[in-house]
């Protein structure tokens, strides 16, 4: 029972953050394992800076 509730917690948590727009390294780390071998992985830090920037830099985010 307390797994169930443990992943039912996980996936709404995961579901929270996609809405909001957290980017998810633990689901970055999964799909490049699996996708793309050989490719190299970028850090923690180098996902949440790319993800910003992809975020808040794309033509026509900014007001003026």
């Amino acid at each position: 029972m307390i797994n169930y509730l443990t992943s039912m917690f996980n996936r709404a948590a995961s579901m929270v953050r996609a809405v909001l727009g957290v980017p998810d390294y633990e689901r970055y780390l999964g799909h490049m394992r699996s996708a793309h071998p050989g490719d190299r992985i970028m850090t923690e830090t180098e996902f949440r800076h790319t993800r910003m920037n992809d975020r808040y830099n794309k033509a026509g985010s900014k007001c003026c």
